[in-house]
């Protein structure tokens, strides 16, 4: 997911009318997806959940490795462990690895809101704020900013819900929904299923697709 578009110079109209109540997934709602490009396997991206203490603790870990010729031109890595409590996240602690850079990001719940550093300053996002690698529900979609999970600070989101449609997850028909986004960092198309888990994606650079294959 890093890095997959510049600086976005349009955007669809905001999903309107947010009411995708945020409801944090239990273990059942792990996710494992093939990254795709080009048709090849290029690496994974896994969601997993768990809970204790009144906590939910949600981990994200993205691999992707782009080889020509046995020598890599694009590799990219990212870890993140978000908590949340009551329905608010109250911490995120990550790094990215992006073409030998290196970049770590720490954030925490405060009483004037979520303050998580940027490279220059600290940035106070709303108390109710979700993060880039909040896709795991749609109702990240349907705000207007969100916590960059993996650069710091605050980036804008901008999204399109279509009705539901007929896609293929693991070899057999699934009704989803559709949304499209750009944000300034990714733009494509995610589908979530009637359960509102995330289960198939596209996202678009250089002209080629990059296709996220929920593996069953």
């Amino acid at each position: 997911m890093g890095g997959f578009a510049g600086a976005v110079s349009c955007a669809f109209p905001r999903v309107a009318n947010a009411t995708t109540a945020i409801v944090l997934p239990t273990g059942d709602a792990n996710r494992r997806f093939l990254v795709l490009y080009k048709g090849f396997k290029i690496g994974v991206h896994t969601l997993t959940y768990s809970s204790a203490t009144g906590e939910t603790r949600i981990t994200t870990e993205i691999d992707l490795s782009v080889k020509v010729a046995l020598f890599s031109v694009f590799a990219f890595s990212h870890r993140s462990q978000e908590t949340w409590r009551a329905g608010r996240l109250v911490s995120l602690h990550s790094e990215t690895v992006e073409q030998g850079e290196t970049l770590h990001v720490e954030g925490a719940a405060m009483p004037q809101g979520f303050r998580v550093m940027n490279r220059g300053a600290p940035v106070i996002a709303s108390p109710a704020t979700l993060t880039s690698n909040s896709l795991w529900t749609p109702a990240m979609l349907e705000q207007t900013t969100v916590v960059d999970a993996q650069r710091g600070g605050i980036m804008g989101v901008s999204a399109r819900k279509f009705a539901d449609e007929k896609i293929v997850i693991a070899g057999g028909p699934v009704r989803a929904t559709r949304y499209t986004l750009i944000t300034p960092y990714f733009a494509g198309t995610v589908w979530y299923d009637k359960a509102n888990l995330w289960v198939c994606a596209q996202f678009e650079r250089d002209g080629s697709k990059v296709e996220y294959q929920l593996d069953a």
